[in-house]
């Protein structure tokens, strides 16, 4: 234990040198396959999203139901999230108390440059939307709320994730990403590659996203060791307010970055 804290402090990564339990690392995969959107999986869908053997599923999922975290419906012979799952979102908001101090900066960029606004974290081959305030023009943009989901090499705030990480980091993410796009993923290497340099370059990511926007990122270093990124999108049939264009849009995310940077820095003490 004492060797894997060091580790932990000097590496700044999660590290522990004893085995995890396969047990309970299938039954958070059986979990997360809800994530890719699904009102409910019978155990052949979760099978198949999963690649667990079916009698796995089956134990997994009588044990998650026993735990309160899946029901099942028997008219559809499926299995759904149960509500205790929608406390973890509100858990996760009481444990990051720095998100609150940087919201009014979020809404308040969002409202001046009639523009969405998002703050997202990493989780796997995705980015997920933490905070978003909509100010966009177009209903469309009032469709995207927190929880959302974006694949992160094609993302601008996952692009922007990625420029900022270390090289060591910016490989292990990778091997997520090569599982996750399958053969499709010397082409969206090749693009990402080349976006990471702009990024470099410039300061800020940029792509166009699902749902039709198009989006500036910028990292921005949280508490603990923490990095998300804030993103600018709209919609790229609209484009951008008259005032705007993406050289001084992609300025202004950075500037926000760095302001939400200085907020955090105050109020955490950190340098």
């Amino acid at each position: 234990m004492r060797k894997s804290r060091r580790l932990s402090r000097e590496t700044g990564e999660f590290v522990r040198v004893t085995p995890g339990s396969q047990s309970l690392e299938r039954g958070i995969q059986l979990l997360r396959a809800f994530l890719e959107g699904a009102p409910s999986l019978s155990n052949s869908e979760l099978t198949a999203r999963t690649h667990l053997p079916k009698a796995t599923i089956s134990r997994l999922s009588r044990s998650l139901v026993d735990a309160g975290m899946l029901e099942f419906d028997p008219a559809e012979e499926a299995y759904r999230l149960a509500p205790s799952c929608l406390s973890f979102g509100r858990a996760f908001q009481f444990s990051r108390s720095e998100l609150g101090t940087v919201n009014g900066l979020l809404k308040a960029f969002a409202r001046e440059n009639q523009l969405n606004v998002g703050l997202s974290a990493p989780d796997h081959a995705h980015m997920v939307y933490i905070t978003t305030f909509r100010e966009g023009r177009g209903a469309q943009t009032r469709t995207v709320t927190s929880g959302l989901r974006l694949p992160m090499a094609t993302c601008s705030p996952g692009i922007a994730y990625l420029a900022n990480a270390s090289p060591q980091k910016r490989i292990a993410l990778y091997s997520t990403l090569e599982k996750y796009h399958g053969s499709d993923w010397p082409q969206v290497r090749s693009a990402l590659d080349e976006e990471i340099l702009n990024t470099t370059r410039r300061g800020y990511g940029q792509a166009n996203s699902m749902f039709g926007n198009a989006g500036i990122g910028a990292a921005v270093a949280g508490p603990r060791g923490t990095t998300y990124a804030v993103s600018a999108s709209y919609l790229a049939s609209i484009g951008l307010p008259s005032e705007l264009t993406v050289e001084s849009l992609g300025h202004k995310v950075v500037v926000l970055a760095s302001e939400m940077q200085a907020v955090w820095n105050g109020s955490t003490g950190i340098s």
